[in-house]
């Protein structure tokens, strides 16, 4: 039953994902869906500041204020949605930087690099062969998402909305699938013989080594961090 509860709110997500892209990109595409694009924009960040407020011990202001700023970005609609592709362009260009900074600020002296914390969580005691490869793949991490944003900047300062929106909503998360495929690959020849892990051993290190545990993210003694599911199957 917890499987399938977690498999059910996985998929929930998953779909969550995807209807926002596709509604994303259908506001970059398609003229006059202005307001669609702001939603999308708006929308998922005051989602989350709601909740964010509602559950803090300080919502008696954080809630006014919540409402204040709702009020504001209201009346400032109709300008705002006249550059909503600017608020995708932002949202997808920043997750990238911020999924760098997960993974690149590892790296730094005195620091277990987040996709080692991942493999520690699978295998326990790693051998030498391990520690080096996992510390290689945080760093080919590093620079894929610090690639997607920097090709999001360029298609979004060069190309149309529509060609920028293509790859910002239909190609970035594909590419992160091609860049697990060949990850994989490369450990199955690199790290030849040394212990294996399946799919249900990467979600078990996501969640294990969430950034909800008690030493955050960047404790260097625990393995720790923050990232997606599919990053935990990276690190093996």
């Amino acid at each position: 039953m917890h499987r399938l509860t977690s498999f059910v709110r996985g998929a929930a997500g998953v779909g969550a994902v995807v209807a926002y892209q596709v509604g994303a990109h259908y506001a970059a595409a398609t003229p006059g869906a202005h307001g669609l694009g702001l939603a999308m924009v708006l929308v998922p960040p005051l989602a989350v500041a709601l909740v964010a407020a509602t559950r803090s011990a300080h919502r008696a202001w954080l809630l006014p204020l919540w409402l204040l700023v709702c009020g504001v970005l209201w009346m400032a609609r109709a300008p705002l949605a006249e550059h909503f592709d600017w608020g995708l362009y932002l949202e997808h260009a920043s997750f990238n930087l911020m999924m760098a900074y997960v993974f690149g600020r590892t790296l730094v002296a005195g620091r277990e690099p987040l996709c080692t914390r991942f493999a520690h969580v699978v295998h326990g005691t790693l051998t030498p062969r391990i520690v080096r490869y996992s510390r290689q793949v945080t760093l080919a991490w590093t620079l894929f998402f610090l690639a997607t944003a920097a090709v999001s900047t360029l298609l979004f300062a060069t190309a149309s909305t529509v060609t920028w929106s293509t790859f910002a909503n239909y190609l970035s998360l594909p590419l992160v699938g091609v860049m697990f495929v060949a990850e994989y690959l490369c450990r199955r020849i690199v790290l030849r013989g040394e212990p294996r892990s399946s799919l249900f051993d990467a979600v078990r290190a996501y969640r294990q080594s969430g950034p909800s545990g008690p030493s955050g993210p960047s404790g260097p003694s625990r393995p720790s961090g923050q990232s997606t599911p599919a990053a935990a199957e990276r690190s093996r």
